[in-house]
């Protein structure tokens, strides 16, 4: 396999050290250091022995416990060594030693079966080890700093950073590391780093080495891709270079009226008239779209619809949807919400009211645990879950136990001070009992200024420390409201093992976000007058309905359904009346059983003075009827087979209002209607 077969790109890894293994600045050689944690631990690791399946469970296997993934180092080595008397090894001879014949089951059985084979890597570290006196460390202090992966002939290398005394010192640790490709059916990956492409598309390759992780892009295209990088847009630009790599084609622009429909829906929650939607084709093609934006982001609709986005996004649910005993609190913080987009206040400014004012900080102090009101800032304001570091260090995270308890002493309440007044809480650590000391995540070097509160320091962290995360989660949430879906699933899992389709597209819109000092109109305006919103739903190849690359890399966008309280929204707006009943379910099948035969559709038809009503009265000529109808209701004119099949029953009907309510009962309760393409 040939490099051009892998093709790669660098998203993440440790700053590189110019200075190679086993070598200091000016040539000398010098006698590597040696530390368990770094040659032992990650067999233990990478063979599964510490895994919660085998002796990393809370018990351990056998009688023997090993730490979960291997995360204490200092307790794995007492327990090889010296607990049960030393038992499981054997200096006087080392290949007799417990530990080696279990796990490769030379005479002893081992209910894990053969992990080791006498002749491979992992197994001569292990009997070298010991040959060397089983040390826990030898020569020089070591730390590990991070590690790289680089591209290799047939795959990839893993090299680790170390610091040893004053030396930077960097060390190759590939049969060390844990290897993994996000993609199987597109590459996989060996243990000496060897990757196999299997088919076309795009796969990460992981490695994982003590605490840190690194990743690197592989992909093959699919094809030969006609697409050019020469768009106008900056936000086509990257997404085309993305599918050129891809050798992919983006589907045809949307129609007009689907695209106008879809701006209106995203924008202002709801259909347009048959008046604006007159309006909007009157306008210029090459402005209509950036004319329709700049009218609608403009309009109190357009704030009522990103307010409950935001509340969203800080897990604030829409009215009606309360939790038991939270419905005072949770109309308080919508109508922060709502404030906020009237005042046109920016994204960073309504989070720091949600992390320091009162009526903000309901959104969290209602839960009593500080843990709890820690995980729930880093999820919503960073897009990080940190609650697997809650019991322990992970392996796919890189936030440790010790990290989330620092950071979640930031979250205690205050305590009264002992000359009155209040003071700083404390955080008791629930195992030991000990003080955690407050400590931000570390997101990047900087240092808070002196003298903030600890709300003050949060929100510091959050919006002004130059790590770029808050910008990056909240890119990704928009994108998911606009596109249909986020960039990155999941949008509150933002780890270096579940990236972004399209890692590029996402920097694009974090740097502009930060330029904009966080401006959501200004960010939303730029995503939905790019031609990667604007690109229809319908599959090249109408077979092709789901899973396939063009919906997975964004070449095309999938319809969607629209949410409950979007349909009912629309239903009121084209009917133009409320109406009263439950709210819709969630579920899609409930919802459309619920539509057909709840009657909501029918109350709206029959109350006084609706737009169906006003229609028929106004245009007494079936031809016009129907066009209008089709106008109203689908934001469009009635296809040929349309007029051809429904004009004849509106002209031949006795009494035709009846026909006409039937229609558009049905037009309401269609998947036209009910999804946005």
């Amino acid at each position: 396999m040939t490099m051009r077969c892998i093709r790669t790109v660098l998203v993440c890894s440790a700053v590189a050290i110019p200075v190679l293994a086993g070598s200091e600045p000016g040539g000398k050689a010098r006698e590597p250091a040696f530390h368990f944690a770094h040659r032992i631990s990650p067999i233990l690791a990478k063979a599964g022995c510490s895994a919660a399946e085998c002796h990393g469970t809370a018990t351990g296997q056998g009688g023997f416990k090993l730490s979960l993934f291997a995360d204490n180092p200092r307790l794995d080595y007492e327990s090889i060594t010296q607990e049960l008397g030393g038992r499981r090894i054997d200096y006087a001879s080392p290949t007799n030693s417990l530990i080696l014949r279990k796990p490769s089951r030379r005479g002893v059985k081992h209910k894990g079966g053969r992990i080791f084979q006498g002749d491979e890597f992992a197994y001569r570290e292990l009997l070298q080890w010991i040959e060397r006196g089983a040390p826990y460390r030898e020569g020089q202090d070591e730390t590990l700093t991070g590690i790289e992966l680089r591209p290799s002939p047939d795959g990839f290398t893993v090299f680790a950073n170390f610091q040893v005394g004053s030396h930077a010192v960097l060390r190759e640790v590939t049969q060390l590391a844990l290897l993994k490709s996000s993609n199987e059916q597109v590459a996989s990956v060996d243990d000496l780093g060897h990757v196999e492409m299997k088919g076309p598309g795009e796969s990460w390759i992981f490695a994982r080495y003590g605490k840190f992780n690194a990743r690197q892009l592989v992909r093959r295209p699919f094809g030969v891709s006609r697409v050019t990088e020469t768009a106008e847009h900056p936000l086509d630009r990257v997404w085309h270079r993305h599918l050129h790599q891809l050798g992919l084609e983006p589907a045809q622009p949307a129609p007009p009226k689907i695209l106008v429909r879809r701006l209106y829906f995203d924008l202002v929650g709801r259909p347009p008239s048959p008046y604006e939607l007159t309006r909007c084709e009157q306008m210029p093609v090459e402005s209509r779209v950036a004319r329709i934006v700049d009218q609608l982001i403009s309009t109190s609709e357009f704030d009522r619809v990103f307010a409950r986005h935001l509340g969203e996004f800080f897990e604030i649910p829409e009215a009606g949807k309360d939790a038991k005993n939270a419905g005072q609190r949770n109309t308080r913080l919508r109508k922060m919400f709502q404030d906020a987009m009237t005042r046109k206040a920016s994204v960073a400014e309504l989070t720091r009211r949600v992390l320091t004012d009162p009526v903000g900080q309901q959104a969290w102090k209602h839960l009593s645990d500080p843990r709890d009101r820690a995980e729930y800032v880093a999820r919503t304001t960073l897009g990080m879950r940190i609650g697997c570091a809650r019991c322990h260090n992970h392996p796919l995270d890189r936030w440790t136990n010790a990290e989330h308890l620092q950071f979640s002493a930031y979250f205690s309440d205050p305590r009264p001070a002992p000359g009155g007044g209040m003071m700083a809480g404390k955080f008791f650590v629930p195992e030991s009992g000990t003080v955690a000391v407050p400590q931000l995540l570390p997101l990047g070097n900087s240092l808070p200024p002196d003298g903030l509160a600890p709300e003050e320091t949060l929100a510091w962290f959050v919006l002004d420390s130059g790590n770029t995360q808050f910008a990056r989660n909240m890119v990704n949430r928009v994108l998911g409201v606009l596109l249909g879906r986020p960039m990155v699933d999941l949008p509150d899992d933002h780890r270096i093992t579940n990236p972004g389709v399209s890692e590029p597209i996402l920097d694009l819109l974090v740097d502009r976000f930060v330029k904009d000092d966080a401006d959501l109109r200004k960010l939303v305006r730029f995503i939905v007058t790019s031609r990667l919103y604007a690109v229809s739903s319908s599959p090249p190849d109408e077979d092709k309905v789901s899973g396939d690359p063009e919906l997975q890399y964004f070449a095309r966008r999938q319809a969607r359904p629209l949410t409950p309280s979007q349909y009912k929204n629309a239903v009121e707006f084209v009917l133009g009346t409320q109406i009263e009943g439950p709210a819709l379910p969630d579920s899609p099948l409930a919802q459309q059983l619920h539509i057909l035969n709840s009657g909501l559709i029918q109350a709206g038809l029959n109350a006084p003075d609706n737009h169906v009503d006003a229609l028929l009265d106004f245009q007494p000529q079936p031809a016009e009827q129907l066009v209008e109808l089709y106008r109203l209701v689908l934001a469009r004119e009635p296809r040929a087979e349309e007029r051809d099949y429904f004009l004849p029953l509106l002209r031949q009907a006795k009494e035709n209002r009846g026909v006409a309510k039937d229609l558009a009962a049905a037009l309401l309760a269609s998947r036209e209607f009910g999804s946005l393409r």
